[in-house]
């Protein structure tokens, strides 16, 4: 895909995403007096133009549902038909549940937890048997937003860190949970939607009136640039500072979907790519903020200490767990990161974001659609 202009690429990922639908890629010229038409034989509309893009819509009463630039420096708006607009505040009887597996998380499990019941999601801890005070700190949500607790596996602690054990887990729990939709969600990250200002719940019941049934993510790695993080500071106002993840396995990051009356898959894909059946994935991307360290010290205990002798060699062998074995250094030159700022970013970066388009140079062989 090297060389292919990132608004092609944007436009070929939406017709995977939409398909049998059209999806129309249209080129807005200077001298080009109308716009009129685009919906007749289309779902979505992908309008390239100048900086006075969104005025010229406007004179045509066209409500976009995305607009921001592309890397070349265009004005980009996606003008979608089905897309059950406008949003709407999601009602009290909609249910989400986001099931936490943890271990050692007692700098951030509290702040998560927290940011996830104030949007109204209730949580569900599995507990892969901490030693700190993980476990006392989630303890402390019941009556307020904690669905249970568990430690696993239940007849006690293990030498060897059985990852597919605990996604079979996780299976289990989201077909016994009381919820509309589960969100499979670790310790030390924070999720948005697509839209700024729009809360998760919303965003999720937003997608579930568009009759689509799983959400993908984009993941940004945030990293420190000191050391003089706390369990006092908030990781979101901390950490400014991040790149976008281009490792394989977060080509595809499906971690949230539609309850239903069956099993739900995650295991085989190491929790990546929740697969059931007649799963409809969303078009447009949400945001999986990662916090994945928070200081040097912090890094050498979780990753050198505590995970990788517990590594399980068999999963080891299929490619999993092997996210950090080429991180040379975990305190980071802001130089070398990308500096977040929630006002611009979601315009700025609007490709990358919604698709991953230009984030990864191809889509791995396995890569399921919608892909490039």
């Amino acid at each position: 895909m090297r060389g292919t202009n990132a608004i092609e690429q944007f436009a070929s990922y939406l017709r995977s995403a939409y398909a049998p639908l059209r999806v129309r890629s249209i080129r807005l010229e200077a001298d080009a007096t109308s716009l009129s038409g685009w919906t007749d034989d289309a779902a979505v509309a992908v309008v390239v133009g100048r900086a006075d893009l969104d005025a010229r819509m406007a004179r045509h009463c066209l409500r976009p549902a995305f607009v921001g630039w592309s890397s070349e420096g265009e004005r980009v708006a996606v003008l979608a038909q089905r897309s059950g607009w406008p949003l709407r505040e999601a009602p009290s009887h909609f249910r989400v549940a986001a099931i936490v597996p943890v271990f050692n998380e007692a700098d951030v499990i509290g702040q998560t937890m927290q940011y996830l019941v104030d949007d109204g999601i209730g949580v569900y801890v599995v507990d892969n048997w901490s030693t700190d005070a993980t476990v006392e700190i989630v303890r402390g949500f019941e009556g307020r937003g904690l669905l249970g607790i568990e430690r696993h596996p239940s007849d006690g602690a293990a030498s060897v860190y059985d990852l597919r054990g605990i996604l079979e887990r996780v299976e289990a729990l989201a077909k016994q949970l009381d919820a509309d939709w589960i969100v499979l969600h670790d310790a030390d990250e924070r999720r948005r939607s697509p839209w700024p200002g729009v809360s998760l719940r919303d965003a999720l019941y937003h997608v579930d009136r568009a009759g689509y049934s799983c959400i993908d993510h984009v993941t940004l790695n945030f990293w420190p640039i000191d050391d003089g993080h706390t369990a006092a500071h908030d990781v979101e106002t901390y950490f400014p500072y991040f790149e976008f993840s281009d490792h394989a396995g977060h080509f595809h990051q499906r971690r949230a979907w539609k309850t239903t009356d069956q099993r739900v898959s995650l295991a085989a894909t190491a929790g990546h790519d929740v697969d059931f059946q007649g799963r409809r994935v969303y078009p447009y991307k949400f945001l999986l903020k990662h916090y994945p360290v928070r200081s040097q010290s912090h890094a050498e205990r979780k990753v050198l200490h505590e995970r990788r002798a517990r590594w399980n060699p068999t999963e080891r062998a299929l490619g999993w767990h092997q996210q950090y074995d080429a991180v040379r250094r975990f305190i980071r030159d802001p130089d070398e990161l990308e500096y977040f700022d929630p006002r611009t970013f979601y315009e700025r970066r609007l490709i990358e974001r919604l698709s991953g388009v230009g984030i990864f140079d191809r889509p791995p062989e396995w890569a399921t659609p919608p892909s490039w």
